[in-house]
């Protein structure tokens, strides 16, 4: 990511691990939200990726497995 620092995931569903384990591992290859989302894509079609970057605050992207935050009790709903 250009020595750039990785920004702080935001999973959700926070207890689909298969799906954390796969978007860490991806992101080191992602320079921006969008390639993330493009890369998580092939197993899961419907996910999108959105950065928050507020002053002061480290760089966080969330991600939706779903495309839309959906409760952790259904993380095997989808994907």
């Amino acid at each position: 990511m250009n020595g750039r620092p990785l920004p702080i995931l935001v999973l959700n569903p926070a207890n689909d691990e298969e799906f954390a384990e796969r978007a860490r591992a991806l992101l080191g290859q992602a320079s921006t939200p969008g390639e993330l989302q493009a890369a998580l894509r092939a197993e899961h079609p419907q996910v999108i990726v959105r950065s928050r970057d507020l002053a002061g605050e480290d760089e966080a992207w969330y991600v939706y497995r779903d495309g839309h935050w959906v409760p952790s009790t259904s993380a095997n709903s989808g994907g």
